[in-house]
């Protein structure tokens, strides 16, 4: 019995000196962190060096045990280390959430294998407790290796950590993107992350093996029945512990954004009735007087002003553009950006309420074409994009209420090819010389990768090389011709009011990083926004079209572009009011010091 004693205060020596280690490393990492002593989250901290000794102590606080510990803690903290070597901003809770939970999991694996097997030689069982623990061994590592393998491969690919939009993204998309984007991927990349998923496992189930068979605990010396019933104990109270972190750990982090973003799409689309009852209530919205007209509103797909002639790019990519620009009436906004750089989160927020500096909630924000119904336009969605309401998207919802639609892409989603070139859009759209007043909106397919599937042969000017960037190039040139149809289409209406151009995003071709959030550079959020108005409106509108000309070197955000259509558009009694955000409004504020791009995430650098 005293050698009994003397050996449990040994132990218990050895467990006070790892709690004290293990709070330690972590207070002193999260310190050096923040740049100054953290001491937040100390609870957490120290029943996390609690359960960590715990488990140790089973294993004899062997070196095996602590370095296998050490290189699990690592591959299961895969979004916090990536997110640090990405230099991307780690919060002093997000750094000990992830780190808590990243041990958690670990210990809980091996005190819940040590509790079966216990069990098993307690009761007798041995055949059926080796099946059980092995079981729960390869089943729970197999849950916890793929997304944390998945963190690694994306960063293999990329060099920067997998973004919850990046992962909405593909949620949206459909598997010919995917398979465009992984061939526009580097093959060497591609194979060397797939080596090294296939690796890592190997290494994960060795590791585990290691520990729980080879360097099998035994169970002679612990008190009778103890180790059956304290790991469970533990672990429940362990769960009240972690629920904090769980927020915090990065895959599920990941999983809860998306799921969120899931949810508040879902109820933009189910509010859709909901939002055209009330304004039906309010009646038709007035119009202020020589306002009325046809509009048209052209959204542009991965074009960048730093490849447009007309911005100084050094080729000639926009010949028309450039021309266009010099007449009465066009304006060539100098500093828009685009409010993110994948188009579903650009787009929703767009043409809609919602927008980055505001507290509207998604599924309660009216759409552009919601209120143009409201207020008595005839509404029009003429898209070569495909049609994703297989995924139920809010652009899709937003289009669908258009009185009139035609889709050209008739795939429904299902691929990015479309039967026709952009060339296409005004001949296929509705005759509008019996229109007198219309928002018509022009969705193109523009310089969606591939480049090369965007333009016609003859529009292949620049191939010095067979790049990407001549492919872009030829891609910007031919939609500067298709701009050039579309005003065409309207100019010689007599109650053409306006023509409104911005793409949703921009693009990087030049470093053949597309637009992928993750991978952000600021080209990718310079976009084209051009306006012109024609001689009628100008001269029924003076005063807001010398506003906007004075306007012309502000900074935008296209989140914006709501506020802005429904201002050069006259419409009155809206639901919400926002000159601060109006463009063509005097008390518009937005400076370079308070544009975001990415939703609010990162200031603009010119």
């Amino acid at each position: 019995m005293v050698q009994f004693i003397s050996r449990r205060k040994a132990d218990f020596g050895k467990a006070d000196l790892f709690v004290a280690l293990y709070a330690c490393i972590n207070i002193c990492l999260v310190s050096l962190l923040k740049e100054g002593l953290y001491l937040h989250g100390l609870k957490g901290i120290l029943s996390g060096g609690v359960i960590f000794a715990l488990a140790g102590h089973f294993w004899n606080y062997r070196k095996r045990f602590l370095a296998i510990y050490a290189g699990m803690m690592l591959f299961l903290s895969a979004g916090l280390i990536i997110k640090l070597i990405d230099h991307v901003a780690v919060g002093g809770g997000e750094f000990l959430g992830n780190i808590s939970l990243a041990s958690t999991i670990w210990e809980s694996i091996l005190l819940v294998w040590l509790c079966i097997e216990n069990t098993a030689a307690l009761t007798g069982k041995i055949k059926a407790g080796r099946i059980i623990s092995s079981a729960w061994l390869f089943i729970s590592l197999a849950i916890l290796a793929v997304p944390n393998l998945v963190l690694w491969g994306y960063f293999a690919l990329s060099q920067h950590y997998l973004r919850p939009d990046i992962v909405m993204t593909i949620y949206q998309t459909n598997k010919d993107e995917a398979i465009a984007y992984l061939m526009s991927q580097n093959p060497v990349y591609i194979g060397l992350a797939v080596a090294a998923f296939l690796l890592i496992s190997v290494l994960i189930f060795k590791a585990a093996y290691t520990v729980c068979v080879t360097d099998r605990p035994s169970f002679a010396s612990t008190p009778h029945g103890w180790l059956g019933i304290l790991p469970m104990i533990v672990l429940l109270a362990l769960g009240l512990k972690t629920t904090y972190a769980a927020k915090e750990y990065e895959p599920a982090h990941i999983v809860l954004s998306v799921r969120d973003s899931v949810k508040s799409y879902t109820m933009f689309a189910q509010n859709k009735e909901k939002r055209i009852q009330r304004l039906n209530a309010l009646g038709t919205l007035p119009v202020l007087p020589g306002h009325k007209g046809i509009y048209v509103l052209v959204i542009g797909e991965s074009e960048t002003r730093n490849h447009m002639s007309a911005y100084g790019y050094q080729r000639e990519t926009t010949p028309w553009l450039t021309q266009f620009a010099k007449k009465p009436g066009t304006l060539l906004f100098k500093n828009p950006y685009s409010n993110h750089t994948h188009t579903v989160p650009v787009l929703t927020y767009a043409l809609s309420e919602k927008n980055q500096y505001n507290q509207v909630p998604l599924a309660k924000a009216y759409s552009l074409i919601e209120i143009a119904n409201a207020a008595g336009f005839d509404t029009y969605w003429i898209s070569n994009q495909e049609r994703y309401g297989a995924w139920d998207t809010p652009v899709a919802e937003i289009a669908s209420t258009a009185k009139h639609q035609v889709w050209l892409n008739g795939e429904v989603g299902t691929n990015i090819k479309t039967a026709y070139l952009d060339e296409e859009l005004p001949i296929k759209t509705p005759d509008l010389k019996n229109v007198d007043n219309a928002l018509v909106v022009f969705h193109l397919m523009g310089e969606h990768t591939t480049y090369a599937d965007r333009y016609p042969a003859v529009y292949q000017k620049f191939d010095e090389a067979g790049t990407k960037r001549d492919e872009y190039d030829n891609a910007v040139l031919y939609t500067d011709f298709v701009l050039s149809r579309i005003y065409d289409l309207v100019k010689d209406n007599p109650h053409f009011q306006g023509l409104v151009y911005f793409s949703d995003h921009g693009e990087e071709p030049d470093l053949g990083k597309g637009h992928e959030s993750a991978k952000f550079t600021n080209q990718m959020s310079r976009i084209p926004f051009v306006v012109h108005f024609s001689d009628s409106y100008r001269s029924a509108n003076p005063a807001l079209f010398e506003t906007l000309k004075g306007q012309e070197n502000d900074y935008w955000t296209n989140d914006l572009v709501y506020n802005f259509m429904t201002e050069i558009m006259g419409i009155q009694s809206l639901p919400i009011n926002e000159p601060n955000l109006t463009l063509g409004n005097p008390a518009y504020d937005r400076t370079k010091d308070n544009v975001r791009t990415l939703h609010g995430e990162r200031k603009i650098e010119s």
